[in-house]
């Protein structure tokens, strides 16, 4: 998690603690009815600024995605080995990426145009391009 996104949850993880504490003394401190419309009012702004929220994160997800063309390897998280090309021997384990982005990577948008490219949205592990190798 970024520098600026830890900031925003624990500034919003403050302002929920202060707004149900807030609400329990008007609750204790003046009538029900009271504390009542308060809490109505701060469930209404609560719900609108939720919904702007999920709007703004999916509108910003809309472009990211995968995409391979003209013989290229796309994925949107980590790969392990890409072989491309004709008349390859391999011998050995499929190597395992160190993911970047913690449990169950960062993920991503990626792209890869054209023959022998790759493109991952985390870690790739290794990539064979060409023809007649041997490892």
């Amino acid at each position: 998690m970024t520098g600026w996104k830890k900031i925003a949850l624990v500034v919003v993880a403050v302002m929920c603690a202060v707004a149900a504490v807030g609400l329990t003394v008007v609750a204790f401190l003046a009538d029900l009815e009271t504390a009542n419309q308060v809490a109505s009012i701060v469930g209404a702004l609560v719900g609108i600024a939720g919904f702007l929220v999920s709007l703004w994160a999916l509108l910003r997800s809309g472009g990211a995605g995968v995409e391979a063309s003209n013989g290229g390897v796309a994925a949107g998280r980590s790969i392990g080995r890409v072989v491309t090309g004709n008349n390859n021997r391999l011998n050995g384990a499929v190597p395992m990426p160190a993911s970047s982005g913690g449990p169950g990577g960062s993920g991503g948008s990626s792209k890869a145009d054209g023959r022998g490219s790759t493109a991952a949205g985390d870690s790739i592990g290794e990539v064979i391009s060409g023809d007649g190798n041997t490892t």
